[in-house]
């Protein structure tokens, strides 16, 4: 394969980025390097090995599955360097405890993922982190919760369960503006999960760590689990070494199945975002649901925040019914449903529908989210059979 441009539209680099010939030996996708030690063929090699983590030296240091990854994944975001997790909640953990210590502090929105949340309280905050939560459309009002022992700030766009849209552009001049006076540096991560790079790359509008549960799109086809943390020039050294001292790193198997989920992404989540953008203007019509909670569409609270910064969606919403139903109604909705399968995850070719709440951390606006809260994720089946198998569930919910 000759070399490829430097500059290529995004749906190309995803199926050219990461596929360096010395590790693919003629095969189109790089096989998994199964292999913990790793062999130098001299002393100097030996004395002299890449501490940059460019090469193959040790297994839990990388792999070229791995390293490939990381390049491909480099390059899509806009990032300096990425590294490869066993797992999103991995991802989080080394993209927020490389930059936290005893007596820290960090702001965390009251949108993020519930077991983020629960990582900074029940893990981080026995070690003596002061963590502290945020409403996530607090806008202007985070420069009164800034501290000069801050240290992080953790986003999450869009929040899980409620899908809220920070003003993320706000947030970091304020954050930025407000470090600048007390004279600290203050490290901002974004989860980036719900609409991926390929429709928002965070590190362009000033965020310094991107964390991607890559168990989601990038692997496509719910079969592994894999995160990625992509970072700018000046946060990349202390992520690798929060991922070295914690002994994460993501196996060649994983890697394998992330590159090769990757050279499909776009075509998936294109046409995800398709059927999600129908099936909730549908379900907004639907006299048994209150709110369609999905950013890209216009009755959106959050369209106008979406747009600004966002260029496409994931296929994940919030759907708040009419009102709080019993256990047996849910089980005549959830049970007979023929498209739509119940598990945890989401990002998959195939659709998914759960009862959801809202997380334990969560004190602001829940007054909103009183009635049954439930998370869809759409696949990649006909919409009409969703939207057909939807409209039957909802009958049987109306009817138990």
């Amino acid at each position: 394969m000759k070399q490829k441009p430097k500059k290529t539209k995004q749906r190309t680099t995803l199926i050219h980025s990461g596929r360096d010939k010395k590790y693919r030996q003629g095969a189109v996708n790089i096989p998994p390097y199964r292999a913990s030690t790793v062999i130098f063929e001299s002393l100097a090699e030996y004395r002299g090995w890449d501490r940059e983590f460019r090469d193959f030296v040790y297994g839990r240091l990388g792999s070229p599955n791995s390293l490939a990854l990381e390049e491909a994944y480099s390059e899509l975001s806009g990032a300096y360097r990425s590294v490869a997790t066993n797992s999103g909640m991995s991802a989080i953990n080394i993209a927020a405890s490389a930059f936290l210590n005893q007596g820290d502090h960090v702001l965390v929105t009251e949108g993020s993922y519930e077991p983020a949340g629960l990582f900074f309280t029940n893990h981080l905050a026995p070690f003596g982190v002061e963590v502290e939560f945020f409403s996530p459309i607090i806008g202007e009002g985070i420069a009164a919760r800034l501290k000069p022992s801050t240290r992080v700030v953790y986003l999450e766009a869009p929040s899980t369960t409620t899908f809220e849209i920070h003003d993320i552009e706000l947030l970091v001049r304020i954050v930025r503006e407000k470090s600048s006076q007390m004279g600290t540096n203050i490290t901002i991560v974004l989860d980036n999960t719900w609409a991926g790079p390929l429709f928002f790359r965070p590190l362009e509008h000033g965020i310094d760590v991107e964390v991607q549960a890559a168990t989601k799109y990038i692997v496509g086809h719910s079969d592994a689990m894999l995160g990625i943390v992509a970072c700018t020039k000046d946060s990349y050294k202390a992520v690798k070494a929060s991922a070295l001292f914690q002994g994460i790193s993501a196996g060649p198997e994983e890697c394998y199945l992330g590159l090769r989920g990757m050279r499909s992404m776009a075509v998936r989540m294109e046409q995800q975002f398709q059927n999600a953008m129908e099936i909730a203007n549908w379900l907004d019509n639907h006299p048994t649901v209150k709110a369609v909670l999905y950013p890209p569409a216009p009755f959106s609270r959050y369209h106008d925040l979406w747009k600004k910064t966002f260029s496409g969606g994931g296929s994940l919403m919030g759907i708040i019914l009419d009102k709080q139903y019993p256990e047996d109604a849910l089980a005549h909705l959830f049970d007979h449903m023929e498209l739509f399968a119940m598990g945890y995850s989401w990002g998959g070719y195939e659709s998914l529908l759960i009862p959801t709440k809202l997380q334990k951390f969560r004190v602001s606006d829940v007054e909103y989210y009183d009635n049954t809260l439930l998370r869809l994720h759409a696949g990649l089946e006909d919409v009409a059979d969703l939207i057909e198998d939807l409209k039957k569930g909802l009958a049987r919910l109306k009817s138990g």
